[in-house]
């Protein structure tokens, strides 16, 4: 049987129930209440009566009926010496029934077999199954008895008429619920016959499709809402698994092109040995040279990989309190040293503590600049640059930017419901060729190179960027791109909270007003640049004229 079937089925089996119970106390209520008046008349007429077979005993004629002598009773006097006198309220002779069963006569004498003063209900003395109520009371003045019988046909026929209206009622009753609750049970299930239209167009592939319903407020609307988010949830983790998927294989496809080619090359000065190719201990120390070049560059990678799939795996950090600006110092005396001719300055903040792993942070300041300066000439200007701010990262909408990952502001070791409310935000800026608009969010990705040659004449892997998105979202932070286009510069940087979690180890990480502290130039030159205002009211100085976030 089908849902509606068995609705329909529950609803006219309690309706038919409620039906019974009704008409059974319909009838019981109105049988009573007419047996009820019928002793009341009964009752009244006691007197009248005494008085019509008191005047017939000493031989007056009964023509005329007493009052309040309901039709068809029977009146009996009956003496102690034991005749009876019965008269019999009819209008007709064809109105009067068989006498209804009350006396018994035994050697002569006549006797009651009724309880005196008590309304009893009797049968007749033909048996022909009338019945009556039937009263009986002394006679102060004599010895005997005055009794009144009245017959409960009239009732048994109003009942009788009451039961076949109560019956072609109830049916009318219960043929119009079953149309129309047949047809409100349709209307109301049609949700549910488009839910099994939908998971069936679902199962074969169609994760497009939704249950449309008019009334959201009822269970089968609540219903219909819960699937329809549920199915927005599986295209999604389907459409996620996909772009997983492909990606991994892009990875994949990707790390193999990385790590063959120093293979290839460590295998090609190896086989060219084996020959006889490379003789003496120039030629040997040269290939040996190229073998260790090639090894080294292929162990940073598989390094890179490893600390990808350990972040991936697991985001937790080594937290302890750090100097982001002293960090960003170190990392710019490193970057003199491999560049001592390239123009790199430190702006901004003398002081940034945060909650993180220092090692970590170097190595994302350190990519930073290598970034730099890998895709820029050695006298290209460099600026690095720590601003702070509050509320929530927010970038120029004038210049165009991508941001890596969203920000996870639930707090490791915190209260998850604390949010960050001041930031510390790391730019390393560079006036080099720019990043094309459509290039922007795809700098983050693993392998992805701007230039489509793969040419390993500058650049690294292709690693150092998603390493910077991946410690930076471990950090509950966020990186970033922005640039004005091709031969505008570019600009990289990251955003991490400037609070201190509530770790057992960590003291509170409050930044230093660098106003009340000298700014740490380490005898740098200054940058040969125009410098101008900062926009921004968060900037403790001014910036120079490099592409701007």
């Amino acid at each position: 049987m089908t849902l509606r079937g068995k609705l329909l089925s529950t609803l006219l089996a309690l309706l038919a129930v409620a039906i019974v119970i009704v008409d059974f106390s319909t009838s019981s209520s109105l049988r009573s209440f007419l047996i009820q008046r019928l002793d009341q008349q009964i009752v009244q007429a006691v007197q009248p009566a005494e008085r019509s077979l008191l005047s017939a005993a000493e031989g007056a004629n009964i023509s005329r009926q007493p009052p309040f002598v309901p039709i068809g009773s029977y009146e009996e006097l009956i003496s102690a010496n034991g005749p009876t006198l019965v008269a019999a309220v009819v209008s007709s002779p064809s109105q009067a029934g068989s006498p209804p069963r009350v006396t018994k006569t035994v050697s002569g004498v006549t006797s009651l077999t009724i309880a005196v003063n008590t309304m009893t209900t009797v049968s007749s003395v033909a048996g022909d199954g009338i019945m009556y109520r039937a009263y009986a009371t002394t006679i102060p003045s004599r010895t005997g008895y005055v009794l009144i019988a009245a017959p409960l046909s009239s009732i048994s026929d109003t009942l009788h008429q009451l039961a076949i209206v109560e019956l072609l009622v109830s049916a009318g009753v219960l043929l119009l619920i079953t149309s129309a609750g047949g047809a409100l049970l349709r209307i109301g299930l049609k949700p549910l016959n488009s839910m099994t239209e939908t998971a069936g167009a679902i199962a074969d592939g169609d994760l497009t499709r939704r249950v449309e319903t008019q009334i959201k407020d009822d269970e089968v609307g609540k219903l219909a809402s819960a699937l329809n988010k549920m199915l927005t949830r599986i295209e999604n983790a389907m459409d996620s698994s996909r772009s997983s998927e492909e990606r991994l294989r892009r990875f994949v496809a990707d790390a193999s092109h990385e790590l063959r080619t120093p293979l290839t090359s460590i295998r090609g000065y190896a086989e060219l040995f084996q020959r006889g190719g490379i003789q003496g201990p120039e030629q040997t120390a040269r290939a040996m040279q190229r073998i260790e070049s090639e090894a080294i560059r292929m162990s940073a990678l598989v390094e890179d990989l490893l600390l990808l799939a350990k972040l991936d795996q697991d985001r937790s950090v080594e937290y302890s309190k750090v100097d982001l600006a002293q960090i960003a110092k170190d990392a710019i005396e490193d970057a003199r040293a491999v560049e001592p001719t390239r123009p790199i300055r430190l702006s901004g903040l003398d002081r940034a503590l945060v909650n993180g792993d220092a090692n970590r942070l170097t190595q994302v300041v350190a990519n930073l600049l290598s970034n730099a300066r890998s895709h820029t000439s050695e006298n290209t200007q460099v600026e690095l640059r720590i601003e702070e701010f509050s509320g929530e990262p927010k970038h120029s909408p004038a210049i165009p930017f991508s941001v890596a990952t969203a920000i996870p502001i639930i707090q490791k070791l915190g209260d998850p419901g604390d949010k960050p409310t001041s930031w510390f935000r790391l730019m390393v800026r560079d006036a080099g060729p720019g990043i094309a608009s459509e290039d922007l969010s795809k700098v983050f990705e693993r392998f992805f190179r701007t230039d489509t040659s793969r040419s390993r004449t500058q650049g690294g892997s292709g690693l150092g960027l998603s390493l910077v998105a991946a410690i930076a979202e471990a950090h509950n932070g966020q990186a970033w791109v922005s640039s004005k286009g091709l031969g505008e510069g570019t600009t990289f940087g990251i955003d991490i909270p400037a609070y201190s979690y509530f770790h057992p180890q960590a003291e509170s990480a409050k930044p230093i007003d660098p106003e009340t502290s000298e700014q740490e130039t380490n005898g740098d030159p200054p940058l040969e640049v125009k410098l101008v205002e900062s926009n921004d009211p968060s900037a403790r100085d001014n910036r120079s004229e490099l592409p701007q976030s």
